[in-house]
């Protein structure tokens, strides 16, 4: 935050802190507001589709039986400043994606605080992994926005929770429930600019979308660098990035989260960008960019109709859908300064 005197509850104006999570005058959390998806909230009433019992334990399994609860296909979220959306897809058996986001009152502006996890399949609980980490990476972000650290110590305190987080859900050895990871803070900047700063590990994604850049916005960029195969062809100078994709091993990871994970959180890239909108951040795992890797082809589908921030999400996941499915597909859209309705102001 910026640490500024005069800083004030959003809901009744009472003097906080810069460190302070909730008002200690109305009990207001000032992370105005945050949700994790999907949404694996049990329904009391739902029963275990393998054995029938109504007892399940907090991570959706059967206490009967052991069979994980399903959770719905598709689990979405409006935050206004931000739009969430995560599909299983055509293929896959479940949803083993996350995301996360929250917003964080500032006397400049919300700050807002997203994540995307995209679960290794061949893990054991890739769906545990994904949500913890990006629920461990997005509190900790708040956690250090809230105490008036810099964006980018923030961002590495997620990357740090989040790398820890998802050590956690391992229960032994040889049980390795691990994930891709992906996070981004934007905020506004005194000069009518906006900062985006973001880390990953692995082959998820942040890009900066730009509708219209003859305007002097920035162009359509992606902002991370893929941790994996195809991207290490690519830097070895073997392939351009088209070829490398075609390779069976594309998609194998060089970098992950995960209990037999190697990696380091101090050893992830942290970058900042100035953007000055119209535009839109984005934040994906591969379940959307398989079919729409090229950032102006995703500005030309996300802002071509969409009259709203969620209609734009929506398009995004239904493209990948109408393009085979093949996996889990999760959407984060942030807009800055786009003409849209609900959810169309960062």
């Amino acid at each position: 935050m910026s640490g500024v005197a005069g800083r004030h509850c959003p809901g009744c104006q009472a003097d906080i802190g810069v460190a302070d999570r909730f008002c200690e005058q109305c009990g207001r959390e000032l992370a105005i507001t945050r949700a994790v998806l999907p949404d694996v909230t049990i329904d009391p009433a739902a029963v275990c589709d393998d054995c029938g019992a109504a007892d399940f334990d907090v991570d959706g399994y059967c206490v009967a039986c052991g069979g994980l609860r399903r959770p719905p296909d598709r689990s979405e979220a409006d935050l206004g400043a931000v739009q969430l959306i995560t599909d299983r897809g055509l293929v896959h058996a479940r949803n083993e994606d996350a995301v996360a986001a929250a917003l964080l009152d500032d006397t400049s502006g919300p700050a807002i605080v997203i994540a995307v996890c995209d679960g290794v399949s061949t893990s054991e609980d890739p769906q545990l992994a994904a949500r913890a980490g990006a629920r461990g990476g997005v509190d900790a972000c708040l956690s250090a926005l809230a105490a008036d650290r810099t964006t980018i110590d923030a961002v590495k305190a997620g990357l740090e929770a989040a790398f820890q987080a998802v050590r956690d859900v391992s229960t032994g050895v040889g049980h390795s429930p691990s994930c891709t990871y992906v996070a981004a803070v934007l905020r506004a900047c005194e000069d009518g600019e906006f900062e985006i700063t973001v880390a990953n590990v692995g082959d998820s994604r942040a890009y900066w979308l730009s509708p219209d850049e003859a305007h002097g916005t920035p162009p359509s960029q992606r902002l991370t660098i893929d941790d994996s195969w195809a991207q290490a062809l690519v830097d070895a100078g073997v392939m351009n990035e088209e070829a490398a994709m075609q390779d069976p091993r594309a998609h194998a990871l060089v970098r992950w989260l995960g209990a037999d994970s190697e990696h380091k959180a101090a050893d992830t890239r942290v970058r900042s960008f100035r953007v000055r909108g119209p535009g839109v951040l984005l934040l994906c795992s591969d379940g959307l960019w398989n079919y729409l890797p090229d950032p102006v082809a995703i500005a030309s589908v996300a802002t071509a109709t969409a009259t709203q921030a969620t209609q734009a999400a929506r398009e995004l996941v239904e493209y990948a859908l109408a393009a085979g499915g093949g996996d889990n597909i999760t959407v984060a859209l942030a807009p800055v300064g786009m003409p849209w309705g609900r959810g169309g102001e960062a």
